[in-house]
């Protein structure tokens, strides 16, 4: 039976949490968002054999979704209200480490903005990289609203 390790994050919007897992799963992992749970109360998590463990996440990515003999992955929101990320051992030695935690607090940024911008009615944009298999390149341009009113006379003349 394989470790979970219960790793920090500073992840804390599990809207944005659950897109930047669609978006970083869909190039590398060919995730979409019906692999991914999304709960309010938390649930167990599985490992390999299909036994109970008693880790709990709210955000979960069963054992089928992440590779061969693989355990579930989980996100779990902690008091602080920040998500806790529980990774087997096994899995971590899979790709699913530190640096893969990286890449997704960096799309979970985008997404967070995304999803800030989307309620504040600003537009953006987004460009894919066709060379990593249309994979979103990060790089997102914000439109910035028209001014309201017009400034006449700027310098007090």
């Amino acid at each position: 039976m394989s470790h979970y390790l219960n790793l920090r994050t500073n992840i804390t919007d599990q809207e944005a949490l659950v897109r930047a897992l669609v978006r970083l799963g869909g190039c590398f992992n060919k995730w979409n968002k019906s692999d991914i749970e999304s709960h309010n109360a938390a649930q167990n998590l599985y490992g390999y054999q299909g036994d109970k463990r008693p880790q709990k996440a709210q955000v979960v990515i069963r054992r089928q979704n992440v590779g061969h003999a693989a355990n579930d992955i989980g996100f779990e929101r902690q008091a602080d209200g920040t998500f806790r990320a529980h990774i087997s051992e096994y899995d971590t030695g899979r790709g699913y480490n530190s640096g893969w935690l990286g890449k997704l607090t960096t799309y979970y940024g985008v997404e967070k903005a995304k999803i800030e911008l989307d309620a504040k009615g600003l537009k953006y944009t987004e460009t894919t990289d066709a060379k990593n298999g249309n994979c979103p390149r990060l790089e997102v341009f914000f439109e910035a609203p028209k001014a309201k009113a017009k400034v006449s006379n700027f310098f007090g003349g």
